[in-house]
């Protein structure tokens, strides 16, 4: 083979190898905006109820207070909201308001839903005195059987915690939380922690 052949083969080879290594304009996809959306403390959690017989169940919505491990509150058990199953999903959205305050809002169809303000109180950084405000919103796997009048999780939006040993506050843990969610290391040592969610009754 004579040196012009070897040129051209090596020439060949390049233009190939560079072909792999082009890069172009990629147009932001509708999960961009949500990952974005998220960071900025925006969360929507959906709950699919179209297996259920249309207008045959009262859906309740749940909001729990936790810390570490211990159920606190259950802030709307005395409040008797029921909805029926008019469309066929109900929806949880979670948006900053303050630095101190988010807002709730439950959605059961176009026109049904309620919004309420809640505090998010700081843990202390006890390595330099500060306060944090670092909450996370986690999704439960939501079980396919269900018994009427028992709480099914949609939600978890849990603070930071401080950690002695790293000496630091942290948020760290599963990306959804299963039926064994009290042995997680939010349930564990989160000390404020809203559990959102729904209870079903057949009408």
């Amino acid at each position: 083979m004579d040196k012009k052949s070897i040129i051209t083969i090596l020439f060949a080879l390049f233009a190939l190898t560079a072909l792999g290594q082009e890069i172009s304009k990629a147009e932001a996809t509708t999960i961009d905006y949500i990952k974005l959306l998220n960071k900025q403390g925006y969360h929507v959690l959906a709950l699919d109820l179209s297996k259920l017989e249309k207008n045959k169940y009262l859906i309740s919505p749940v909001i729990q207070i936790w810390s570490k491990g211990r159920m606190e509150q259950n802030m709307l058990e005395d409040f008797g909201l029921a909805y029926t199953n008019s469309a066929p999903k109900v929806t949880v959205g979670l948006m900053p308001k303050t630095d101190s305050l988010f807002v709730c809002n439950f959605q059961f169809d176009d026109v049904c839903g309620f919004t309420m303000d809640l505090p998010k109180p700081s843990v202390k950084d006890e390595s330099d005195g500060s306060e944090n405000t670092n909450y996370a919103c986690r999704p439960f796997a939501i079980q396919s059987e269900w018994k009427e009048n028992e709480v099914i999780p949609i939600a978890a939006y849990s603070s930071s915690w401080y950690d002695p040993e790293d000496k630091i506050c942290r948020n760290c843990d599963v990306l959804e939380f299963d039926k064994d969610f009290l042995k997680s290391a939010t349930f564990l040592y989160s000390p404020r922690i809203y559990v959102f969610g729904i209870t079903i009754k057949k009408m």
